[in-house]
């Protein structure tokens, strides 16, 4: 691929590095970089097929890492390749800078438009309205291939994060239990004091709380960290930018609903609790 922005910056998004600007500057999908054994600064050797079917090679030096259209080709976000304008006439044009050439020999076959619209109802007006003028040339935003298929067909986040759940309530239901069986005659001696049902069952309830809360200090931080890194990992085999994105509303209802559930799952211990006599409680084993 190459471009030159029309207004503001290129509109393919960068993962590292800086946009080609010089003739001998290239920019690569991840995937490519790491294939050739590349890396920003590095020099690769390129051969490219002119107008009129004549191979060249040329070498370039690699200035960055960018996200390739979903429409670019069919290998993938991370793969291919971004040079300048000025790279792109040299290539195709055997070494000439007349931009007539660029336009007749690769642009009017291959070339392409790419639009960054603003989000909301105004984006949505400007694509509705470049559809009617160009009917049968524009592609409206397609979700990438590589992650439809990865959230549709595996849709390993949901399933990892309903097993994770499972292995949490059987955890905290475990130790409720256990902890209500192994504490029977404190239970019983707390009882013999003075301490009525409802008291009972409130403190199987504050331990409950305090387990939950704890639980929420210390997974919230190490789950966004690992989060971090697993979504670093996989953006970067990709070929993606691996921006992450933690909306707070929805970590503060996680949390809170992560309270409510444990306390319901403390119903069924704190009622076995409070109903016991004292006097079994006390007995020994």
């Amino acid at each position: 691929m190459a471009g030159v922005p029309v207004r503001g910056q290129f509109v393919v998004p960068l993962t590292g590095g800086s946009y080609p600007s010089g003739p001998d500057e290239i920019v690569l999908g991840a995937k490519t970089l790491h294939e050739s054994g590349a890396h920003i600064g590095s020099t690769v050797r390129v051969e490219v097929t002119d107008g009129a079917g004549r191979s060249r090679t040329g070498t370039f030096r690699v200035v960055g890492t960018a996200v390739l259209p979903p429409d670019f080709n069919n290998q993938g976000l991370g793969t291919g390749a971004i040079v300048s304008m000025s790279a792109l006439t040299g290539d195709a044009c055997g070494g000439g800078t007349d931009v007539r050439c660029v336009v007749s020999e690769v642009v009017a076959r291959n070339g392409s438009f790419l639009v960054r619209v603003a989000p909301g109802m105004q984006g949505e007006d400007t694509l509705t309205a470049l559809g009617r003028e160009y009917p049968s040339s524009v592609n409206l935003p397609q979700p990438p291939v590589d992650l439809v298929n990865f959230g549709e067909a595996v849709n390993f986040p949901l399933i990892f994060g309903l097993i994770v759940v499972l292995f949490g309530v059987g955890t905290l239901l475990h130790l409720l239990l256990s902890s209500v069986r192994l504490r029977r005659q404190e239970t019983g001696l707390l009882r013999t004091l003075g301490l009525v049902r409802h008291q009972v069952a409130a403190s199987v309830a504050w331990q409950t709380s305090t387990v939950a809360v704890i639980g929420i200090a210390l997974g919230v931080p190490l789950g966004i960290a690992g989060g971090r890194v697993v979504w670093d990992a996989f953006a970067d085999n990709l070929g993606v930018a691996a921006d992450t994105v933690v909306t707070g509303w929805v970590v503060l209802a996680i949390a809170a609903g992560s309270l409510v559930v444990a306390n319901v799952l403390a119903v069924v211990p704190a009622l076995v609790a409070a109903r016991a006599r004292p006097a079994s409680l006390l007995r020994s084993e």
